[in-house]
C-alpha cells in the first residue's frame, strides 16, 4: 500500500510525486526522533507561506511559488501519517490536528485570494460558499476511501471514535461518521458471507469501486492545489471556487451513486449463483 492505501486508489500526482518524497524523508524523520505532530506543524506552516505568496497571485511567479509551497504541505501532510504508522504515534489527537492543519492551509490560501481580489466582497462570499462545499466533499472523498481500504483489509465495521474528546473533536468525529466512516449495507452483506462468498463478493466490488475512487482524483487535496494555481494563472481565482461549488459537487455526487452501484452489482452477482441452485432444485 502506498501511504497506507491501496496503490489503485491514489492519485497520479501521490503516485508519482507526493508519497515518493514523503517516503524520502521517513528514515530522517526516524533518526531525528521527530513526532509525527511536528511534522503536522510544518505542514502548516508551509501552507500558511503559500498562502503569503498567494497575496500576491496576479503575478505568475508568485501563484507558482504558491504552487511549491502547497505542494511542500502535501509532502508533509503525506509524512506525518506514515511517520505515525512506523513509529507506533498513530491516535486521535493526531489525526484531528492533521485534519485541522488541512482545513487551515486552504482557508488562509482563500483568504488570501479573497481579500486580494478586485472584488473583494463578492469574492469572500464566493470563498466561503466553495469552503463549505470543501468540508463536505472532503469528508466524502476521505470516508469513501477509508472505508476501500478497510474493506480490502478484512474490517468490515465503521472505526469506532473515542467520545472522550474536546468539543471540537466530537464535531469532527460526527462529521466524519455521516459522510464517511460509515458502515454501509455492503458490508453488513459482508460480515454474514461465508469466507468463499466474501470473497467472491469483495472481487466483484473492488474494480469498480477502485474505478470510481481514482476518477474522484479532483477531490484530493493535490487535485485542489493544482487548481488553485490554474485559476491564479488564469487571472481569476473565482473560477476555482466555481469549480469546487458546481463541478467538484456534481462529481462527488455522481462518484456516491457509483460507488452504491458498485455495491449493489456486487451484491447481486453474487446473489445470483444460489438463487440459480434454488431454482434448479425446484
Amino acid at each position: 500500500m502506498t501511504g497506507g492505501r491501496p496503490p489503485e486508489i491514489e492519485t497520479l500526482a501521490n503516485r508519482l510525486l507526493i508519497h515518493r518524497l514523503s517516503r524520502l524523508a521517513l528514515p530522517g524523520a526516524i533518526r531525528l526522533g521527530l513526532h509525527p505532530n511536528l511534522i503536522t506543524a510544518a505542514g502548516l506552516c508551509l501552507g500558511l507561506a503559500a498562502a503569503a505568496a498567494y497575496l500576491r497571485w496576479p503575478d505568475p511567479r508568485f501563484a507558482t511559488l504558491g504552487l511549491l509551497l502547497m505542494l511542500g504541505w502535501t509532502v508533509m501532510d503525506g509524512l506525518d501519517g506514515q511517520l505515525a504508522r512506523a513509529t507506533g504515534k498513530t491516535s486521535d489527537t493526531g489525526r484531528l490536528l492533521d485534519g485541522v492543519a488541512d482545513y487551515s492551509a486552504f482557508v488562509a490560501a482563500y483568504m488570501a485570494l479573497a481579500f486580494t481580489h478586485p472584488k473583494p466582497v463578492a469574492a469572500t462570499l464566493i470563498a466561503l460558499a466553495a469552503g463549505a462545499a470543501h468540508a463536505l466533499q472532503a469528508q466524502f472523498y476521505e470516508g469513501e476511501r477509508a472505508t476501500y481500504t478497510r474493506r480490502i483489509a478484512g474490517r468490515f465495521e465503521a472505526v469506532k471514535r473515542p467520545e472522550t474528546g474536546g468539543a471540537a473533536e466530537r464535531l469532527y468525529n460526527r462529521g466524519e461518521a455521516l459522510l464517511g466512516n460509515r458502515a454501509r449495507p455492503f458490508d453488513a452483506e459482508l460480515i454474514a458471507a461465508d469466507p468463499a462468498r466474501r470473497e467472491a463478493l469483495l472481487a466483484r466490488w473492488r474494480p469498480d469501486a477502485a474505478r470510481t475512487l481514482r476518477r474522484m482524483a479532483p477531490l484530493s487535496a493535490d487535485g485542489r492545489v493544482f487548481a488553485i494555481w490554474l485559476a491564479a494563472l488564469a487571472g481569476e481565482p473565482i473560477l476555482f471556487w466555481l469549480w469546487e461549488i458546481l463541478a467538484l459537487s456534481l462529481l462527488a455526487l455522481a462518484a456516491n451513486a457509483g460507488l452504491r452501484q458498485a455495491e449493489s452489482g456486487a451484491a447481486r452477482a453474487g446473489a445470483a449463483p444460489a438463487d440459480d441452485a434454488g431454482n434448479r432444485k425446484n
